[in-house]
């Protein structure tokens, strides 16, 4: 639920350096602010079609080949074994970033975005066995996982990885957590494709979708994080970390 901020982070360092030299113009190290600005600046336009100048995928819509969510540890209410596969992830290119850390001389320190978004959408294939709160579910067919209203924030250290004598960045330890102010759940052919049974479930599932969010809070965002890390260091490895930055002025 949002492949997404950081490479933008990136992405716009990156395309200053690669096509774009003066405009829009870099951001110096550690200037935050400079970078919540870029990064809105070029979501718009390079959410939807990415950019091979910079490493950066399609965010919108965000192909997600394989997610899987494991809940039930710790008594929770939700024990469920849910695999998405073939999914989208559609509402990137809505992302507005709010704040950012660091991103200054130093690699080897904490990196944080906070942003916040209209929808996020995960549609696609599924399979879920287990049980959510009282009743039992099971079932393969399409789904669609929708949140709205969310804040977001990715958080990450920054691993100096050094190439040909320059200083690259990988992310690692990523953290991904999302707040919605509502979700909704809906997933066909469950029960063997029994009607009933698959629209009482559907119900039951948005009625109680806070306390199942909730539940599964913790699977999501660490599923989310396994999505987000690879992509960030993708955009990362372009270029040697100083020349997404405007260069120093010499005194």
């Amino acid at each position: 639920m949002s492949r997404i901020g950081l490479t933008l982070v990136l992405s716009l360092a990156v395309a200053v350096h690669a096509d774009f030299p003066d405009d829009p113009k870099p951001c110096k190290y550690g200037d935050t602010e400079c970078f919540v600005e870029f990064c809105n600046r070029l979501i718009t336009e390079k959410a939807t079609e990415g950019d091979d100048s910079l490493n950066l995928i399609q965010l919108d819509p965000l192909i997600v080949d394989k997610m899987v969510l494991k809940q039930g540890a710790n008594g929770s209410p939700v024990n469920i074994d849910l695999t998405f596969t073939n999914n989208k992830l559609y509402g990137n290119k809505d992302l507005r970033f709010k704040k950012m850390r660091g991103f200054g001389k130093e690699i080897a320190t904490k990196h944080e975005m906070v942003m916040s978004s209209k929808v996020f959408s995960l549609v696609g294939e599924y399979a879920i066995k287990g049980q959510v709160l009282v009743l039992p579910i099971s079932g393969t067919g399409y789904s669609n996982m929708t949140l709205m209203g969310s804040d977001v924030k990715i958080s990450f250290t920054g691993k100096p990885v050094e190439k040909n004598g320059e200083m690259y960045m990988e992310a690692s330890d990523l953290k991904y957590t999302v707040k919605p102010k509502d979700q909704h759940f809906y997933f066909t052919n469950l029960f063997n494709g029994d009607k009933t049974l698959g629209d009482t479930m559907n119900t039951f599932l948005n009625e109680n979708s806070a306390a199942i969010f909730s539940e599964t809070k913790e699977s999501i965002e660490k599923a989310f994080s396994a999505v987000y890390e690879p992509l960030i260091t993708r955009v990362f490895s372009k270029y040697p970390y100083a020349k997404y930055f405007a260069a120093e002025e010499s005194t």
